[in-house]
């Protein structure tokens, strides 16, 4: 069946209907001493219950179960099957009831009351298939909406992610053409080492998260190109914990921290500036900062399209447990990540 396998569909439907047969049908009047009689009436009995309910359910799972007639197929199943007991009872005579074994004369209440009889078991069928049903269903739309949440959030991410990746190249080549005029032979062994940084970032690029380590090391090298490019007029430091070298981040949210302080912080003054990258965590707080010489100027908020993609990759990986804020402060522009591990 496709709501249950077929080995515990049949499980269920056999010992069902046998326990149904045999114990809350089985006839205790004297009539059905007779074995061939018993043995006929319960055979009958046990086909009638599982036949006419597989063919519901089969029935069910083809044509009805996306109807908006769905319940009135249940309902009608449930008569069917219910008036099919009621005719064999009928056919031997009402006899594995009390009243008619005993010769006394039938009212038309009783037809109705042995009518219940036949009925009964039959609705608690239909009632527990029903059930497994819509139990089954749902488990299935929630694994389905699991399903494409996963596959939405890594459709997004990586969109996110190929969204970074130009920044960080017009940066670098620009910084190899400068190069080009002044100094040649730099800017072949600048060549070599964006080469070695594409590579790297190809490979992070395809993790939700990496470690700061990894980051580092990635921006050290990022940092290395873009010396060459503003020489004295920038200066970079790392302060970096030792603990924090382990936590994982999206991938390239270090770089663009930077990359962002120089764009809008260094290279817009004449003396160029300093950047200060510092991460520490205690307490199960996970803090990364980037802190460059300027002021914090309108066009550079947490609205523009880089940090805010940045807030989004955070806020698919971490949730409500991760924040980034960017702010001036003293001459300085400061932007944070802060991630609770717990």
């Amino acid at each position: 069946m496709r709501f249950f396998s077929q080995q515990i569909y049949w499980l269920v439907q056999i010992f069902w209907w046998l326990f149904t047969t045999f114990i809350l049908r089985y006839p205790t009047t004297k009539y059905f001493e007779n074995p061939p009689i018993r043995i006929s009436y319960l055979i009958i009995s046990f086909l009638i219950g599982i036949i006419l309910t597989h063919c519901y359910t089969v029935l069910y799972e083809k044509k009805a179960r996306k109807s908006q007639l769905s319940l009135m197929y249940a309902v009608a199943g449930t008569i069917v099957t219910g008036l099919s007991f009621y005719l064999l009872d009928y056919y031997f005579g009402f006899q594995r009831y009390r009243k008619p074994s005993q010769g006394l004369p039938l009212e038309l209440y009783d037809y109705f009351q042995f009518f219940i009889e036949s009925i009964r078991y039959v609705v608690l069928w239909f009632l527990f298939y029903h059930l497994l049903v819509i139990n089954t269903v749902s488990k299935n739309k929630a694994i389905a909406l699991a399903q494409s949440e996963t596959a939405l959030k890594t459709a997004e991410l990586a969109n996110l992610k190929n969204q970074l990746n130009p920044h960080f190249l017009f940066n670098a080549i620009n910084s190899i053409k400068a190069l080009t005029i002044s100094d040649p032979s730099m800017a072949r062994d600048a060549l070599t080492q964006l080469s070695e940084l594409l590579r790297t970032s190809l490979t992070i690029g395809n993790e939700h998260l990496v470690s700061l380590d990894t980051e580092i090391s990635f921006v050290n090298d990022y940092l290395f190109l873009e010396k060459i490019r503003y020489e004295n007029r920038l200066n970079y430091f790392f302060n970096i914990e030792k603990s924090a070298l382990t936590f994982k981040i999206p991938p390239m949210s270090l770089q663009l921290l930077v990359e962002n302080a120089i764009k809008h912080g260094i290279s817009k003054h004449k003396t160029g500036g300093d950047i200060f990258i510092n991460a520490t965590y205690k307490n199960n707080i996970f803090c990364l900062s980037v802190i460059n010489s300027g002021k914090l100027l309108p066009n550079v908020s947490p609205t523009g399209v880089g940090l805010k993609n940045l807030e989004k990759r955070l806020y698919l990986n971490f949730r409500e447990n991760a924040d980034f804020t960017i702010k001036e402060n003293i001459n300085q522009v400061v932007s944070l990540i802060t991630i609770s591990a717990v």
